[in-house]
């Protein structure tokens, strides 16, 4: 059996990948930013817990430059304090 990649864009989400994991034995989703974000060594594992913040913000904009690892806590914490680093 063949599963194929599919990429879905939705102006609502992220735009992403979705892909047969094989581990897991289900589809899961590969987000673009963080594709991106493990092909410029910003983070070292596609399923880390680390998110990947936009520094602009603008989710579209997925150039390593505008790439940020955040732990969850940290990138929580930035977004409720209207982008300040605490």
């Amino acid at each position: 059996m063949i599963f194929r990649p599919r990429v879905e864009f939705d102006l609502d989400h992220y735009p992403r990948i979705r892909v047969w994991d094989p581990k897991a034995g289900h589809d899961r989703y590969v987000y673009l930013h963080r594709l991106t974000a493990y092909a410029h060594g910003e983070i070292d594992d596609l399923w880390s817990e680390l998110h990947v913040h936009h520094v602009d913000e603008d989710r579209w904009n997925n150039h390593p430059d505008n790439l940020e690892a955040r732990s969850p806590d940290e990138h929580t914490n930035y977004h409720l304090n209207g982008g300040v680093l605490s």
